[in-house]
């Protein structure tokens, strides 16, 4: 087949024409052939057609891996729709803000984290964001392959319409970007882009392609994608399951003989941790193809290894692309394979580009550009000046690499996960890569935080393969491969790093969670000194003090102080501003009153220019009485300045956690 001149349609076609009664898709146990999958689709799109689906109307399609997310794929386009696909991991109000944002007339709900526990809060989030409820569809109503009829002659017209001046550069699918690092952006692609991109990648892997494949990849990601139109597009048998399980994914592999396989990194190491791994599927599968990557070379050489005799080949792209910029040939030893991303694929090209002195020289790390039949028609809705094209239509990545001399493609990290700390840029995978040489750490990632001295602080989230981690001794050793300023200023330890539905890591929850923990510390370290949230200056004589003593009061209710130990601190703080006021000024003065957290108590500080006196001497007056007998403590001297300087503290509740007040 000539790919890129293709719709997807004429390449189901071809295939249905070349292929007939082969196994196209089993899942579940339940096998369609290429000829079912071709009238199955073509029912689903007179289906679609007939309740009103028109040519370029967006279409969401919402489901797990199975038969009717399949037909119900390939019958949008056919109808002349746009294929929105949707992470069947999504919330509803995800879902719903999504589909507003290309505007969707239409949707077909399969198996998602919400239908699965409530079909029609499913449904719901697709009408409240603009989607009529007769146009939102059960993906059941067009997965039965019991009932496909014959087409007629008015059914052939029909769909021959829905494909009359569809040109194959048309945007035919909408997939989102993953959104870890980001808001989610609506990328637009065609079936020229995706096949072009099955083509480049079919070159690449040559022989090695072979008839089985478990297709552990969800299909609304545009990995998955595109390595299913690339197996079905050679007569391959595809194999899908709804759920990512271990033991699911050894029973298709040894029940049905499965060779290949692709997945993202996770899943593979998933497998490996089954208790009969090497009985079961050690030395079963051929070629494995990895979205995603791994942490570290070592470690996909030890998977490479453990699966005997499988080639595990690595892919680098983006959504934007395809999504292959490049691939591993099976040809590259494994050493090669290890430290790269593998070859740009021949259709297209690939540069290294440096913002101040243009296209790099081979070797020198710059930004991955992109050019060619591949690219996405632009991100839906974004105007031309948010696109990531240049003028010349080169895609900018915002990703960092370098062309080594054996022509194939390194990793080096994202563009905007360069940490700039006092003015220094430093490359995050720099600092991964010497934490994972330590044997007791299993996963790292480091990230940037703000920092109000140098920026950013740089920062380090680790997975153990021990219980325990002698941070002063890490440091010790780190200071020994690393610069100074490239030593992480904590090191945070999680059990596992949490992922998105697509097995990739969630580097946005991981931030979000990191940022927490360094929040936790810095108010835990702010307490233990004294964390001032209020600072007031109360004009003597001239001010009025029930709005503080109000204030006061309300704040000590907020921490969990009851009504009457409220009303006690209010009554204390109000007897305070009195006192000063009418016995420690001859002229008008100002009192500074502060609120001071501390770990255990509530602090209110007053500090002022009047005479000192003793609250607790014999000659106090009425108001010191009643401060002292609403207080848990109490202290009093001058500051360095020579002020007067009092403490009133009040013990908090003992269930009351003054951290997690201040974390909310």
């Amino acid at each position: 087949m000539t790919f890129e001149k293709l719709l997807f349609s004429d390449m189901l076609k071809q295939a249905a024409l070349e292929y007939g009664e082969k196994p196209a898709v089993t899942c579940q146990k339940v096998t369609m052939t290429y000829s079912q999958l071709e009238a199955a689709s073509d029912a689903c799109a007179l289906n679609l057609i007939r309740r009103g689906l028109k040519k370029g109307d967006r279409a969401v399609l919402w489901g797990f891996n199975d038969l009717a997310w399949t037909i119900s794929f390939y019958g949008i386009i056919k109808a002349g729709g746009v294929a929105v696909l949707m992470n069947y991991g999504l919330k509803a109000e995800d879902v719903n803000a999504l589909t507003r944002m290309v505007g969707a007339s239409c949707g077909i709900i399969g198996g998602n984290t919400i239908s699965i526990k409530d079909p029609a809060a499913a449904a719901k989030s697709l009408v409240m964001a603009g989607v009529p409820q007769e146009k939102v569809f059960p993906s059941s109503v067009f997965g039965n392959l019991e009932k496909i009829p014959e087409l007629s002659e008015e059914d052939k017209e029909l769909l021959s319409k829905a494909k009359d001046d569809r040109d194959p550069k048309d945007t035919q699918v909408i997939i989102y970007t993953t959104g870890t690092t980001s808001i989610p952006k609506a990328v637009e692609l065609s079936s020229y882009s995706i096949l072009s991109n099955v083509e480049g990648v079919l070159d690449m892997l040559g022989e090695d392609v072979n008839s089985r494949l478990c297709l552990a990849l969800p299909m609304f990601h545009s990995y998955g994608l595109l390595v299913m139109n690339a197996y079905l597009s050679l007569g391959n048998h595809v194999f899908l399951t709804p759920l990512l399980k271990a033991e699911i994914l050894r029973d298709m592999i040894v029940g049905y003989s499965i060779e290949d396989m692709t997945s993202v990194g996770a899943v593979y190491g998933m497998l490996t941790q089954l208790p009969d791994f090497e009985e079961s599927i050690a030395g079963r599968l051929k070629t494995c193809i990895v979205g995603g990557g791994f942490t570290t070379p070592v470690e996909m050489m030890r998977l490479e290894k453990t699966f005997d005799g499988a080639k595990i080949l690595v892919g680098y792209g983006q959504t934007e692309c395809s999504p292959v910029i490049s691939v591993e040939s099976p040809k590259d030893p494994l050493e090669r394979r290890a430290f790269s991303v593998g070859h740009p694929l021949k259709n297209i090209e690939v540069k290294i580009w440096n913002e101040q002195t243009g296209f790099a020289a081979q070797g020198d790390i710059g930004e991955i550009i992109v050019k060619g039949p591949t690219l996405m028609n632009g991100y839906y809705g974004l105007p031309e000046e948010q696109q990531p094209f240049d003028r010349d239509g080169w895609l900018h990545t915002g990703d960092l690499g370098r062309i080594a001399m054996d022509g194939m493609l390194q990793f080096a990290g994202r563009i905007k996960d360069i940490i700039i700390r006092s003015g220094e840029n430093i490359s995050p995978v720099e600092i991964e890569r010497v934490l994972l040489q330590e044997p007791s750490i299993r996963e790292a990632k480091v990230l940037g935080a703000p920092h109000p001295i140098w920026g950013e602080s740089v920062e380090a989230c680790l997975v153990l393969r021990t219980d325990q981690l002698d941070q002063e001794d890490l440091r010790a050793r780190l200071k020994k491969k690393l610069a100074s300023f490239k030593i992480p200023s904590h090191f945070f330890l999680f059990g596992s790093f949490p992922l998105n539905s697509n097995g990739k890591l969630d580097q946005r929850g991981l931030k979000t969670e990191m940022l927490r923990r360094l929040n936790e510390l810095a108010i835990a370290a702010a307490l233990d000194e004294g964390l001032r949230i209020l600072d007031l200056k109360l004009k003597n004589r001239h001010y009025s003090i029930v709005p503080a003593c109000s204030m006061i009061e309300e704040l000590a209710g907020e921490l969990g102080f009851n009504k009457a130990k409220s009303q006690r601190i209010r009554l204390s703080v109000e007897e305070m501003l009195t006192d000063r006021i009418n016995n420690a000024y001859d002229d008008s003065g100002e009192i500074r009153m502060e609120v001071i957290l501390m770990p255990q108590w509530l602090r209110l500080r007053f500090t002022d220019k009047g005479k000192a006196y003793r609250l607790d001497g014999e000659d106090a007056s009425i108001s010191a009485k009643i401060i002292l007998a609403n207080v848990d403590a109490y202290t009093s001297g001058t500051n360095k300045n020579m002020e007067t300087q009092y403490s009133l503290d009040y013990q908090y509740k003992e269930d009351f956690d003054v951290k997690a007040y201040l974390m909310r």
